[in-house]
């Protein structure tokens, strides 16, 4: 069975990168080789909102396949690229950040420098797809790597305990309006919301355990979502349109 391989950018879909990379990837391991978009709508250069998509979905993913992640605002620059390998799933990627969500320990290697002829302003083409296609058909290619010491890493965004309250940032707006934030089971030791503040504002929150467990509520509701995080959402409308939320906001829960 062919190794699949998973791909993820800020590309969108009304220009032909997508396909460009997919032709290289097919061309290098065979038009046979299942290559599946997690999402191409990462928002341009956004480097953090790429690194809550691959933590989001890497985990889901079968272990030895391929993720191709090119979110690369720094394209042509002295900026390295790199193959990573975490909980038995090979990610390759520039190194600016975009594997900082990926908890635990993993290897990482430096990729080849770009070969002459290569665009400077698309190495998700011409650099990092034949080297994910290089790693779906030969996983050992890694022994002729040199490895990367000290990746590029963000500063993960965390939640912010304070008196009755928690302060975070969204991390996500979905395409229903559910706003993702970066808090965590292991965030609210107890803690119990029931307004959430904006710049736009305020309004109540009510902890749910799912969707329409919160309608009829005249605000917002705080649940748990299915990628880990809690998210504020609206039953039945946009809670990013109704609370003025985009991502990389800070948001502050107040309860007790």
């Amino acid at each position: 069975m062919k190794t699949p391989l998973f791909l993820l950018s800020d590309f969108g879909y009304s220009d032909g990168y997508v396909a460009q990379m997919k032709a290289v990837i097919l061309s290098f391991s065979g038009y046979d080789t299942p290559v599946i978009d997690i999402t191409h709508s990462v928002l341009p250069g956004n480097i953090l909102h790429g690194a809550y998509h691959l933590r989001s979905t890497l985990p889901r993913l079968p272990e030895g396949s391929v993720t191709l992640a090119v979110v690369d605002p720094g394209v042509g620059s002295s900026r390295f690229g790199l193959a990573a390998l975490w909980r038995g799933r090979f990610v390759v990627a520039p190194d600016n950040g975009l594997i900082s969500m990926l908890s635990g320990s993993m290897k990482i290697w430096k990729l080849p420098d770009p070969e002459p002829g290569s665009a400077p302003t698309f190495h998700g083409r011409d650099v990092f797809a034949p080297a994910a296609a290089r790693l779906a058909l030969d996983p050992g290619w890694t022994a002729f790597l040199t490895p990367l010491e000290h990746p590029v890493l963000l500063e993960e965004p965390r939640a912010v305990p304070g008196e009755s309250s928690l302060t975070t940032v969204v991390l996500h707006v979905d395409n229903f309006g559910n706003c993702v934030t970066s808090i965590t089971e292991d965030d609210l030791n107890g803690f119990v919301p029931s307004e959430v503040i904006t710049d736009s504002g305020s309004t109540s929150v009510v902890p749910v355990n799912y969707y329409s467990q919160g309608a009829g509520s005249h605000g917002a509701v705080f649940l748990r979502g299915s990628q880990g995080f809690y998210e504020i959402a609206v039953p039945g409308a946009s809670a990013a349109e109704k609370l003025g939320l985009n991502p990389g906001d800070t948001v502050s829960l107040h309860g007790n």
